[in-house]
């Protein structure tokens, strides 16, 4: 099946098109005029639209151009994992369990550090600041869209407290990334979960509130195990079977 794409941006739509198929594993660029020629017809572009495509991708290290043999698709070890753009591609291509894995490996690694970070040096506006983010969620249990988008001020004004530029940006990189997961147990939404996850990011509050960086660590390690396990169960139900392991990494200790 062919789709012609003749909407407005269409540069953004044939690089998102491309960059689809390139994370689905269904493009396999072997180079040559004919490929070029063939995506050009099934996209109803030109070859000067295909190629500033192309160049976006590139530089995105989705694809290497090679001169006089087209282009290839890199192996995914060579591609800006961390690019915004990426991210949002990825979310919306859909997730799988390596994925939610690596996301919940590097969240460990920055977030646990960034709340100790905030404990020890947020001002006292800044530690109001995540606590009424808090409540903010708490007000929004029962409305999901409110409640992730007070879930994400909570954890932004988490690393902005941390007064740390690089845990800044990444943060809100990995944050943008998780927007994307979340959306996927919407409809499987627990309030047993929801409130046993509501509580824990109470835990994080009251501890950077009492200036305790490492009970904010262990608390915000909670936190994250178990947002793991609320997207695993969404995607794959109770665990079981070869997916076990995923949910006794993410299980809460």
């Amino acid at each position: 099946m062919t789709t012609t794409i003749r909407r407005n941006r269409l540069h953004d739509q044939v690089t998102r098109a491309l960059a689809i198929r390139i994370l689905a594993g269904t493009l396999v660029a072997d180079g040559g005029a004919s490929t070029e020629m063939e995506l050009c017809r099934e996209l109803g572009v030109s070859r000067t639209i295909l190629r500033e495509a192309i160049k976006v991708l590139s530089a995105k290290g989705l694809v290497e151009v090679r001169p006089k043999t087209g282009v290839r698709v890199n192996p995914r070890s060579e591609w800006s994992l961390l690019d915004p753009t990426l991210l949002m591609w990825q979310t919306e291509f859909g997730v799988d369990e390596k994925f939610v894995r690596n996301l919940c490996q590097v969240r460990l690694l920055l977030e646990p550090p960034t709340a100790s970070a905030a404990a020890v040096g947020a001002t006292d506006e800044e530690i109001e600041r995540i606590h009424l983010n808090y409540l903010a969620m708490k007000r929004a249990k029962l409305d999901f869209s409110a409640f992730l988008e007070a879930d994400h001020e909570f954890h932004s004004s988490i690393s902005r407290a941390s007064h740390n530029d690089f845990l800044i940006q990444i943060n809100r990189i990995v944050h943008d990334a998780l927007r994307g997961t979340q959306s996927i147990y919407k409809k499987r939404r627990d309030p047993v979960a929801a409130a046993a996850a509501l509580d824990l990011h109470g835990a994080v509050a009251d501890a950077i509130r009492e200036r305790n960086p490492d009970t904010a660590r262990d608390a915000m390690i909670l936190v994250i195990r178990r947002a793991e396990q609320d997207i695993y169960l969404a995607l794959y139900g109770p665990p079981s079977g070869s997916h076990h392991s995923l949910a006794q990494a993410g299980a809460v200790s």
